[in-house]
């Protein structure tokens, strides 16, 4: 054993040999004045867990600010750009989910979430991450709902970049392309893709990826432009829910 252990194994083992050995009002002394050191790990341990709870908390209370700040500064954003005379923002309502279960195989391109009816969900229903976009709810029951994520062959969501302003659609073809872009469109790799806003389903400005490759084909209209998404599906563990409805004045 080795020296030091060997010193902290014989202090712990002389204590309650003191204590046996002393008589009551001392044992009671030496209690008092000791137990404030010997119980300072335990202690230091139930403070650190309760810190984790509490910041596990406060974690998720940042991240449903974070997405309603870039969702509603996305929509500011179009509206200035359009000059519209009226200035009413959507306010989004954000809903966690947890994921209870994916396809392994990822042949569909599917996660099973833990919400459903009872929490107002609904099909069509945008869901995201504070990274980007997942996808949309396909299926919704009673305790529990289907996520299709653009993982999903036919997937297809609008789309625009950000930083040249071209518009088009990305569309899951055993990868994303960034579809409808003309061979004349200017596009550079690593260019970020987010939402239109030309849907029915998705609000303007979550993110879906960034141009990773663009292969000119011999289509004499369009090019071929390949997405990295911003998210990894298969690492997901949980889900927010977007629904909106008009702030009032």
């Amino acid at each position: 054993m080795p020296r030091r252990q060997l010193i902290y194994f014989s202090f712990f083992l002389l204590i309650p040999i003191i204590f046996l050995l002393l008589n009551e009002p001392t044992t009671l002394l030496l209690s008092a004045r000791l137990s404030p050191v010997l119980l300072f790990p335990v202690k230091t341990i139930t403070e650190f867990l309760e810190f984790l709870t509490i910041s596990s908390s406060r974690i998720e209370e940042l991240e449903i600010q974070v997405n309603q700040l870039k969702l509603e500064n996305a929509e500011l954003k179009e509206k200035v750009i359009l000059d519209t005379t009226e200035f009413k923002l959507t306010e989004f309502r954000l809903v966690k989910a947890r994921i209870t279960g994916r396809d392994p195989t990822n042949i569909n391109g599917c996660l099973y979430i833990n919400k459903g009816k009872e929490h107002s969900l609904y099909v069509n229903q945008p869901v995201i991450s504070i990274n980007g976009l997942i996808g949309k709810i396909k299926f919704v029951d009673v305790h529990s709902s289907i996520v299709e994520t653009l993982e999903n062959q036919g997937f297809a969501v609008s789309t625009v970049d950000i930083k040249t302003g071209v518009h088009g659609v990305i569309k899951q073809r055993g990868s994303l392309i960034f579809d409808y872009i003309r061979i004349t469109d200017k596009i550079d790799i690593g260019d970020s893709v987010y939402t239109s806003g030309m849907s029915e389903i998705f609000p303007p400005g979550i993110l879906v990826g960034t141009v990773q490759e663009i292969h000119q084909s011999d289509d004499l209209f369009f090019k071929k432009v390949y997405i990295e998404p911003s998210v990894q599906v298969n690492r997901l563990t949980s889900v927010y829910l977007v629904s909106r409805s008009e702030k009032k004045d």
